[in-house]
């Protein structure tokens, strides 16, 4: 399958070189042609990338964690669970502070609390819980993503 895909772009990359060639004397046609390659381009390399599964580089916004994995000198690889239960990868860049502060949400995980992650002012209020019960804890990495437990208990409505 990955044989088929390089020799498709190497194919396609040759036949827009021999096009590119042949209408170098045409000026409206390279003002056209250029920018729809480059695009196209870009967005074949982005497609590729996500087909392999290869995580986005940057930091998760809301979700359910999952798993992490830290490769020490380089990156933290984490897995969350996002919109409509799709499991989705991130890459962040590794710091001594996010390795601490995701062992210590691999630790809460394992006891078998819920770890959410989303910004301060979601989670920051009180959870469906009674006026001044505070339903979390939380772990901040790097001040990025902000880690809480979630207390799906409080979280629920009574049942009558």
């Amino acid at each position: 399958m990955l044989e088929i895909l390089i020799f498709g772009l190497v194919v396609f990359a040759v036949i827009c070189l021999w096009v590119l060639i042949e209408e170098r004397k045409s000026p409206k046609f390279l003002i056209w042609f250029i920018p729809l390659f480059l695009v196209l381009v870009t967005s074949t390399y982005i497609t590729y990338t996500s087909i392999l599964g290869h995580p986005k580089e940057g930091v998760p916004k809301k979700g359910l964690y999952l798993k992490h994995y830290i490769d020490e000198p380089n990156w933290v690889y984490i897995w969350v669970l996002g919109k409509n239960n799709i499991p989705m990868g991130y890459k962040i860049v590794y710091t001594r502070e996010v390795h601490n502060s995701l062992l210590g949400v691999q630790g809460k995980a394992e006891e078998g609390k819920f770890m959410v992650l989303g910004d301060d002012e979601e989670v920051s209020g009180d959870i469906g819980g009674e006026q001044g019960e505070k339903s979390y804890g939380g772990f901040t990495v790097g001040g990025d993503i902000s880690f809480y437990e979630w207390d799906y208990f409080a979280a629920m409505p009574p049942k009558d």
